[in-house]
């Protein structure tokens, strides 16, 4: 079974453009949403979701043998190739999800007219190398590539050190996946997601227990225990989890992942590997 675990990075006030990189990214996905709901038909034919990318990818950006059909690359100059395909998954995610939506209120299925709108909130993936790079092992930095209004250059970003002391402590040697920036409560964040495997118990399922745990975004997390022929949601085991942090672990496993806060935490789960 994989574990996937997840931890936010404070990223220190400092004079880099943050808010600029954001924007413009923001702008490009906006972009891509309207480019693709006009090709919706075009692109609905292609059934592979490589090839399908691929053909999004054809229409906005040109190269030797490819002559784009839209001037994103005009309006977005030397976007980061992999920031632009953030953009462009993010843009087809939202508009085949919108046109889902509105095949099934045509069907009756749905109530209420969906509508497509450019306003997002869709974060940058600072992919590894090209647009994130880390500094020493003992440094509480790292280095992203930003938009500074003119250019895409490196700034060095300075992490809050309580942060990088903890990814040091519990996850240092551990692979992480690109980081992702996040915006809570008007301060950024880098957030990491570390996968894990780990080995299930062999207890018969009429055995086990469950423990199913529902994060809550402006609402306290809430537990549920569960077992093969009972489930207790109504009573004292169906109980609010304390803002100042939460404590998760699994019957009979050794693994206990400790208390992290609530502004720290994002998202944990389980995932059964092939």
């Amino acid at each position: 079974m994989k574990v996937v675990s997840s931890y936010g990075v404070k990223i220190k006030k400092q004079n880099i453009p943050i808010r600029h990189t954001l924007y413009i990214y923001r702008q490009a996905v906006g972009y891509l949403i309207r480019v693709y709901e006009e090709s919706w038909e075009e692109l609905s034919r292609i059934v592979n979701p490589q090839k399908r990318f691929n053909a999004a990818e054809h229409l906005v950006h040109s190269t030797k043998k490819n002559r784009a059909r839209y001037d994103f690359d005009q309006k977005f100059p030397k976007m980061p190739s992999y920031l632009r395909r953030s953009a462009i998954q993010h843009a087809l995610g939202s508009v085949s999800s919108y046109e889902t939506r509105l095949e099934l209120w045509k069907n009756g299925t749905l109530s209420g007219k969906p509508k497509l709108t450019l306003e997002n909130h869709a974060m940058p993936v600072f992919y590894r190398e090209v647009m994130y790079r880390e500094a020493g092992e003992t440094e509480n930095a790292a280095y992203l590539k930003l938009y500074d209004g003119h250019d895409w250059k490196w700034f060095r970003v300075r992490l809050l050190h309580t942060d990088m002391e903890y990814l040091r402590k519990h996850w240092m040697g551990k692979k992480a996946s690109a980081p992702t920036l996040e915006k809570r409560h008007h301060k950024y964040f880098l957030r990491f997601t570390y996968t894990e495997e780990t080995k299930l118990s062999r207890t018969a399922v009429k055995d086990q227990t469950i423990c199913s745990v529902d994060m809550g975004i402006n609402t306290d997390a809430v537990c549920t225990i569960m077992q093969a022929d009972l489930s207790w949601g109504d009573d004292s085991s169906t109980s609010p989890v304390k803002k100042t942090g939460c404590t998760g672990c699994w019957a009979e496993s050794a693994d206990f992942r400790g208390s992290m806060g609530p502004d720290r935490v994002g998202a944990v789960g389980l995932t059964q590997s092939d």
